[in-house]
């Protein structure tokens, strides 16, 4: 199956170097280099989703809290993003969430899913399982239909492969933070 390639002077000319610079530097790290590519990984978040205070860098775990996200760090302190409408939706428990959805100010999405702990006792940061980044691709749909367009939506995975990013194309069904269904279809018309 081909899968479509992450074109890099397509973000450039989206005028994000900074997004697309912190993506090239995960995909820059081979797979084999975990800790590594977690750091790089981390870096992507804290430059598209800040925190309040601190770094993604620094957490230990992340809890939905009513409808906010909170990142607890290992003194006991907790802080949710600088901007809390950026968290839109999880899956797996509100204390302990296996993934989390957050949305930019363009409406793109990305997906933190999160690794699980090793239980060792010890206060441990989060482990990140992988980032995956919503790209979509529209289509015209020719002059006999209407002026709408239709959209495919692909989920470029920075951490989990090669060390190359991975496109996946697929629905996803997610909890809102409001507790209704949260879905997002492949194929979409905008």
């Amino acid at each position: 199956m081909n899968m479509p390639a992450l074109n890099r002077t397509d973000l450039h000319d989206q005028h994000k170097p900074v997004i697309a610079e912190a993506i090239f530097a995960v995909e820059a790290v081979s797979a084999g280099e975990q800790s590594e590519k977690q750091l790089k990984a981390k870096a992507v978040l804290d430059n598209l989703f800040p925190l309040d205070a601190g770094s993604h860098q620094d957490v230990t775990c992340y809890v939905i809290d009513y409808h906010h996200l909170l990142a607890y760090f290992k003194d006991g302190s907790h802080y949710g993003l600088k901007d809390a409408s950026q968290f839109v939706a999880f899956t797996g428990e509100k204390e302990d969430p296996c993934a989390i959805l957050l949305r930019d100010g363009s409406g793109c999405h990305l997906e933190l899913s999160l690794g699980c702990r090793k239980g060792s006792g010890a206060v441990e940061l989060v482990e990140i399982e992988d980032i995956q980044l919503e790209s979509c691709t529209t289509f015209s749909q020719g002059p006999a239909l209407p002026p709408s367009m239709a959209a495919m939506r692909h989920w470029i995975s920075l951490i989990k492969g090669d060390g190359k990013p991975q496109a996946m194309m697929e629905d996803k069904e997610f909890t809102a933070k409001c507790g209704a269904e949260y879905y997002l279809d492949y194929s979409f018309t905008l």
